[in-house]
């Protein structure tokens, strides 16, 4: 997931479980495949000040790995012709897309947790900010709980379908829109914000057992509190910069759909 990394940035005590990388330049397209971005949006630049790991190493069956990074600055804009499609995700690659098994119950079970979380997003008509505080991911039991990780995945070995239950939380988010100088609008768009406090999303996933591949996906948000005010100006600004969106999704759409297999014909 590294571009920079070298011996002399990594600390790391093997017997203890702890390890420490500081200053990291992620891979933009390796994020970008795992993250299965749509082609009309791309990662710029991705940089992290300090990221520590722990691991228990008597206890991987019960007790989640956990990743801490401080704060993570991500740069991305928006293609107005769509970019290459995204290639095989690097965790699916680097398992050799083996089947669902110890290794992967360990990564899959994996708790992030991340101080600060700054999102820049550039395009033709617009710029947008997304500021996250303390978020943190972690898995959960299908009553949404914490607890022992053999209890976070549901099997089926008659399906080889196997559920698994993630929930993601963070407590402030802060979210800023403002019309570019260059932008062509039809009006003088006001910038828009948005200020929420402590929300979750709550994520379940559906995993093939032979290959570990996603095939579906729930995604339920939950927020505490929400209260936004817009005046006219600002909606009229919000509408114009979805439509300042919809020519290059339409595009990436359009792609996406050219690149689709053939469905198979069955003749009789």
């Amino acid at each position: 997931f590294t571009k920079n990394l070298s011996p002399d940035k990594i600390n790391l005590s093997t017997l203890k479980g702890e390890g420490e990388l500081k200053n990291l330049e992620l891979d933009e397209e390796v994020l970008q495949n795992m993250l299965d971005l749509p082609t009309w949006l791309a990662i710029n630049k991705v940089f992290c000040n300090k990221a520590s790991i722990r691991i228990p190493w008597t206890k991987l069956k019960t007790h989640p790995i956990c990743l801490s990074l401080d704060k993570v600055i991500m740069e991305m804009s928006t293609c107005e012709e769509p970019r290459n499609p995204n290639g095989p995700s690097p965790i699916a690659t680097a398992s050799g897309q083996s089947e669902y098994g110890f290794a992967e119950k360990v990564v899959e079970g994996i708790t992030v947790s991340v101080n600060s979380i700054v999102i820049r997003i550039g395009a033709k008509a617009f710029n947008a900010s997304f500021e996250l505080s303390q978020l943190r991911i972690y898995s959960v039991n299908a009553n949404w709980e914490h607890g022992d990780l053999r209890f976070t995945r549901i099997q089926d070995p008659q399906r080889g379908e196997v559920l698994t239950f993630k929930e993601i939380n963070w407590q402030m988010i802060r979210i800023e829109a403002d019309a570019t100088q260059s932008s062509h609008l039809e009006i003088m768009c006001a910038p828009v914000r948005l200020i929420t406090n402590q929300s979750k999303i709550r994520v379940t996933l559906k995993r093939r057992l032979k290959d570990c591949n996603v095939i579906a996906t729930k995604l339920v948000l939950i927020l505490d509190d929400l209260l936004w005010v817009l005046t006219d100006s600002q909606l009229k600004a919000m509408v114009q910069y979805a439509k300042s969106l919809s020519e290059a999704i339409e595009k990436s759409t359009e792609q996406r759909k050219s690149m689709a297999p053939e469905p198979t014909q069955v003749c009789y």
